[in-house]
């Protein structure tokens, strides 16, 4: 009798639990992170080669990373020597600099850049970071360089050259993870001239392809970038966005995302109000105000389209998603 009374229980807990009643049955969203975002960002590649031959490696995105033999050094300064790995992320659309968190910002300015594409190039022997020091070469002439050659970007850009910029808070990492973004330097030579990226065409096809030589020391963050033109009549200011905030905030991401342009503008908190992001930005240009934010264990994501002006402030709607959700609506940006 017992066993029947329980069986007749359970049937109507399951009754009960219809797809009407998901808010009593099931939790309505999952725990997640910024970590479960990063997980979607574009992965690690890596390439074991062997430090006495010269290299050639073609990436998943399309590039070319090519070096010499005998060019990479110890912390001490000597001569690697034996087998090692070639590590390489690239970044080459607005979803996936939000998803890795690595914006186009100029560093000094703060203005946006309009990214060729963002890599992130490192060489390891074991826990060791293995390093190319500029100006130095086995012979004992010449400049050791990685040159890079990418695809590209199919629209977003105007006429003006392209240029190399890298990050210089990018520190050595022994774990081989990459760490968030700050924002970028423009690369120059011993003169202060920038570092141009020349764009050559293949002669089988239409596509062209940037080439770059890199100077892969201590620095391993680098972007193909040119200053946003589009607007630059215009004036430019600050642009606006308030979020929320409470005790339980871990963290938040603000950026802005600028429509028929590859490139993300990465906000900056107010000191005195951490509701109060914002970001430089001309005047008179179509964006989309981007928020992730943690909170209470749970990630918020909300958008907001506008045309910048001056004085403007926005308030995304923010929604406690599934990270699944999450990338997927970054996806569509």
């Amino acid at each position: 009798m017992k066993h029947f009374v329980c069986v007749c229980l359970g049937v109507a807990l399951l009754a009960a639990c219809r797809k009407d009643d998901v808010v009593v049955c099931d939790p309505a969203v999952a725990p997640a992170t910024f970590a479960d975002l990063r997980a979607a960002a574009p992965a690690i590649q890596t390439f074991a080669f062997d430090l006495n031959k010269a290299q050639s490696f073609r990436t998943k995105g399309g590039a070319t990373l090519a070096f010499n033999a005998n060019v990479y050094l110890l912390p001490n300064r000597q001569l690697a020597t034996g087998q090692a790995q070639l590590r390489v992320r690239e970044i080459y659309s607005v979803p996936d600099m939000v998803l890795a968190n690595l914006p186009t910002t100029a560093a000094s300015s703060r203005q946006m850049l309009i990214s060729g594409g963002e890599f992130d190039i490192q060489v390891w022997q074991g826990s060791t970071r293995l390093r190319m020091y500029p100006g130095w070469s086995s012979g004992g002439a010449g400049r050791q360089v990685l040159t890079l050659t990418s695809p590209v970007p199919p629209a977003g850009l105007d006429t003006t050259p392209m240029m190399l910029w890298n990050q210089p808070t990018a520190a050595p990492n022994v774990a081989g993870t990459i760490s968030d973004s700050s924002a970028w330097q423009l690369q120059t030579d011993s003169t202060g001239r920038a570092t141009p990226v020349t764009i050559t065409t293949t002669s089988q096809s239409t596509a062209s392809y940037y080439n770059a030589s890199l100077p892969l020391d201590s620095l391993s963050r680098w972007n193909i970038d040119q200053l946003w033109h589009a607007y630059s009549a215009n004036g430019a200011g600050q642009i606006g966005v308030v979020v929320p905030f409470t005790s339980t905030t871990t963290g938040t991401r603000v950026y802005f995302r600028p429509v028929g342009y590859n490139g993300l503008a990465r906000s900056y908190a107010s000191s005195a109000a951490p509701t109060s992001w914002s970001s430089y930005l001309p005047y008179g240009a179509d964006v989309i105000a981007i928020v992730l934010q943690e909170r209470d264990g749970l990630l918020y994501f909300g958008t907001q389209r506008l045309t910048t002006a001056a004085g403007v402030v926005v308030t995304p709607t923010l929604e406690a998603l599934s990270a699944a959700e999450i990338v997927q609506r970054i996806r569509q940006l």
